[in-house]
């Protein structure tokens, strides 16, 4: 009887956390620009990133062969941050290249975007962006991290 009781309470704890999620949540996928690059903003447009496919664009190959994905993050402080196809992510801090953020593609909050090995989830508290392996980095206006 107390197993049963104990089965209910947990399917009902499961229904109410996944009714706790955002309703618009969705996978993202965009098209490559005329380069072959994805490129995609946060609501805010404070941060925006570029994708570099494995081999690169005929406008930039990667150092390792690809794929690269780069994210600026504009204020307060410009700052890029890059995850390549293998090792820790790393950190550009930058003065005057404001090269930063196209609004054609949003990622929305509580949106996930996936290509290649990389999967990147917007939400309010900033952008995460991690590589199969568990590598990767946080930005946000507050801060910025990388693994």
């Amino acid at each position: 009887m107390r197993i049963a009781a104990l089965v209910t309470l947990g399917f009902a704890s499961a229904l109410s956390l996944a009714s706790a999620l955002p309703a618009d949540a969705a996978d993202r996928s965009f098209m490559p620009d005329e380069n072959g690059q994805i490129v995609f903003v946060t609501p805010s447009r404070n941060i925006g990133c570029t994708y570099i496919p494995k081999g690169g664009t005929e406008m930039y190959k990667p150092d390792d062969g690809g794929p690269e994905l780069g994210c600026d993050r504009i204020a307060p402080k410009y700052v890029r941050l890059i995850l390549s196809a293998s090792g820790k992510a790393f950190i550009f801090e930058m003065e005057g290249d404001t090269a930063c953020c196209d609004d054609v593609n949003v990622l929305n909050y509580g949106d996930r975007w996936k290509a290649g090995p990389f999967t990147c989830m917007s939400d309010e508290s900033g952008l995460t962006c991690r590589r199969k392996d568990g590598h990767g980095f946080f930005a946000s206006r507050n801060k910025y991290t990388v693994d």
